[in-house]
C-alpha cells in the first residue's frame, strides 16, 4: 500500500506555485487593499522623469505658445525617444543602456527638427492633440457602449491625429494653444498618478484603448484623471488671455527678417549724415542769397561793381557763380556736422 493511497494528495496543487502576494511586483492589488494605502517607495529613475514631466506639464499648459521653440523641441524629443525605445525593447537584443542611448539620440534629432522646421513642429503638435482627443473619446465611449474593435481603435487614433495635424497647420495659433494645453494636462495628470498610485490610472486608460480587462480604479484615481480636463480649461484661459496675447510666431520670423534688412540703409545714412547736412546747408544758403540776404547781397553787389569796372561781359557768369557756388570753410562744415535740421535753420537765420 502506497502513501498516495493513504493520504489523497492533489498533485495539481502540490506542484503548482503559491499564489502571489498582493504587494508583489507585477500584481495589481484588489480594490479595497490598493485604495487603503499609498506606496511611497519610488524608484529613482521613474521618479526623476515624472518630476521633470510635472514641470513640463506646467510649461506646456500655461506657457505653451509663448515658449514656442522649447515646446516644439520637447514634443519632438518625447515622441522620438518613446517610439524608438518601445521598438528597441521588443526584441531585447541590446543591453538597456544601448536602448536608452539610441532612444535619446533619436529624440534629440527629432526634437531639433521640430524646433528648427516650423511646419514639422506644428504638424507634430497637432498630431499629439488628435491622439489625446481620440484616447479620451475612446475611453469615454467604452464606458457608455460596447467596446470597439482594435481596427476601429487604430483608425480613430490615426484619423484624429492626422486631422488635428492638418488643422494645426491651417490655424497655427489657436490649435497650438489648444494642443499644448491638452498635452500639458495629460502629462501632468500622468506624472501625478505615478506619485499617488504608481500609474494605475494610466494603465486603466491604456487598457480601454487596447481592449483589455482591468479592475476599477479607486475614488481618488478619478480626481487625478479630472486634473487633465481641468488643466486644459485653465491653460486655454491663461494662454489666450495672458501669456499668448499679442504674440504670433509667424510674424516674429517676418519682423526679424525685415529688421535685419532695414538696419543696412540706416548704417549708410549715418555714414553720409555729415555730407547730407553740408548739401542741405549749401542749398539753404544759396536760397537765402538769391532772395536777399543782406550780407550775401552786399558781397555780390561788390563783386558786380568790381566786374563792371573791369568789364561787363562776365557779369552774369560771376553772378551765377557767386550765387550758386558756395564752398563751406572746414570749421563751418565740422560745426554743422553735429547739428540737426532745426539747428541748421536757426544757425542760418542768425548768420
Amino acid at each position: 500500500m502506497s502513501a498516495d493511497s493513504l493520504v489523497p494528495v492533489d498533485k495539481g496543487v502540490l506542484y503548482s506555485s503559491p499564489p502571489p502576494l498582493p504587494g508583489a511586483p507585477g500584481v495589481v492589488p484588489t480594490y479595497p487593499e490598493r485604495c487603503k494605502t499609498i506606496d511611497y517607495q519610488y524608484d529613482l529613475v521613474p521618479a526623476v522623469i515624472c518630476a521633470m514631466y510635472l514641470v513640463f506639464g506646467v510649461v506646456y499648459s500655461l506657457f505653451g505658445y509663448r515658449c514656442f521653440k522649447a515646446v516644439m523641441f520637447l514634443t519632438g524629443f518625447i515622441f522620438g525617444s518613446v517610439i524608438i525605445y518601445m521598438i528597441c525593447i521588443q526584441d531585447k537584443l541590446l543591453p538597456p543602456y544601448v536602448n536608452a542611448g539610441m532612444a535619446l539620440s533619436a529624440g534629440l534629432l527629432l526634437g531639433l527638427i521640430t524646433m528648427l522646421v516650423q511646419y514639422v513642429g506644428l504638424f507634430m503638435t497637432g498630431f499629439h492633440t488628435g491622439l489625446f482627443v481620440a484616447i479620451a473619446s475612446l475611453a469615454t465611449a467604452e464606458q457608455v457602449s460596447h467596446p470597439p474593435t482594435l481596427l476601429t481603435t487604430a483608425g480613430t487614433l490615426l484619423g484624429c491625429g492626422l486631422l488635428f495635424a492638418v488643422l494645426n497647420l491651417q490655424w497655427p495659433k489657436a490649435l497650438t494653444v489648444m494642443g499644448t494645453s491638452v498635452y500639458g494636462g495629460a502629462i501632468l495628470a500622468g506624472a501625478l498618478d505615478y506619485f499617488v498610485e504608481k500609474l494605475i490610472m494610466v494603465r486603466w486608460v491604456w487598457d480601454r484603448i487596447t481592449l483589455r480587462q482591468s479592475g476599477q480604479p479607486c475614488w481618488f484615481s478619478w480626481i487625478i484623471l479630472s486634473i487633465w480636463p481641468g488643466m486644459v480649461v485653465f491653460g486655454l484661459i491663461t494662454q489666450f488671455a495672458i501669456t499668448g496675447r499679442g504674440i504670433y510666431h509667424q510674424q516674429l520670423v517676418t519682423v526679424k527678417h525685415q529688421n535685419r534688412h532695414a538696419n543696412m540703409p540706416r548704417v549708410r545714412t549715418r555714414e553720409q549724415r555729415a555730407e547730407l547736412r553740408q548739401k542741405k546747408y549749401r542749398y539753404l544758403y544759396q536760397v537765402r542769397t538769391a532772395h536777399g540776404d543782406v550780407i550775401s547781397q552786399n558781397y555780390v553787389q561788390a563783386l558786380q561793381r568790381k566786374v563792371i569796372g573791369g568789364g561787363g561781359g562776365e557779369s552774369s557768369t560771376l553772378q551765377s557763380d557767386a550765387t550758386h557756388l558756395t564752398i563751406l570753410p572746414e570749421t563751418t562744415a565740422v560745426h554743422l556736422a553735429g547739428l540737426t535740421d532745426d539747428e541748421i535753420q536757426l544757425d542760418l537765420h542768425y548768420r
